[in-house]
């Protein structure tokens, strides 16, 4: 079963077919695991509640925990949240590249994709997240491929084995083994680090010339 899900692909130049495979499983509701310049991810249409359902069931994550979405481009995370001085600047930094910033949510998608009138936004560098956001015209997630509450996942194979019973297509660019991206709350006059990751503390406070708490 592990095997049938796993699809190769070429991460520099990935394969046209492929990402209109998963465009097509996106678009009528399954979840695709695609590399990310950190890590897999997990993908599911973030409009249509019956696909975030099955994320979340599929991830065993609560609820009352958000997932972000992928941004195509700089300009399109201000459609989803409210541009603020710090998130501008660390945007200005380090965008596209590891780094999900939670903003004030001006967009009109539900929970559990916009909680406490907030938005997570990523906006990846790695081409098969460009290729795919690129194709579609809904937003998509942004969470790791992962069992919620469990340590990140390497390689195709692990997480195939994990999530096969509600994921439609893996794919498989090898083992991915980066820190995840670092989360920065923006929504308000002042900022905070949710999660360090990939864009160390002080590279962020360096950016901005602020002080951010963690």
């Amino acid at each position: 079963m592990t095997s049938r899900l796993l699809t190769p692909i070429d991460y520099d130049k990935p394969q046209d077919e492929l990402v209109a495979k998963a465009v097509s499983v996106l678009r009528t509701g399954g979840l695709v695991v695609a590399p990310t310049e950190t890590r897999y991810g997990l993908l599911a249409r973030a409009d249509f509640a019956p696909a975030l359902g099955l994320l979340y069931s599929v991830k065993g994550r609560p609820a009352s925990l958000p997932t972000a979405v992928f941004a195509r481009s700089a300009a399109m995370i201000w459609e989803y949240g409210r541009r603020t001085e710090i998130a501008e600047a660390l945007a200005d930094r380090f965008l596209p590249g590891p780094l999900t910033l939670v903003l004030e949510a001006v967009c009109d998608l539900k929970e559990p994709v916009v909680h406490e009138g907030k938005i997570g936004v990523r906006y990846s560098p790695a081409p098969i997240i460009e290729r795919i956001i690129g194709d579609v015209e809904f937003p998509v997630t942004a969470t790791s491929a992962n069992v919620s509450g469990t340590g990140d996942l390497e390689t195709a194979e692990e997480i195939a084995a994990a999530l096969s019973d509600g994921v439609d297509l893996v794919l498989d660019c090898g083992s991915l083994t980066s820190l995840p991206s670092t989360v920065v709350d923006c929504s308000g006059p002042s900022a905070y680090i949710i999660r360090e990751g990939a864009i160390s503390g002080d590279s962020i406070r360096e950016a901005t010339g602020l002080e951010i708490n963690e």
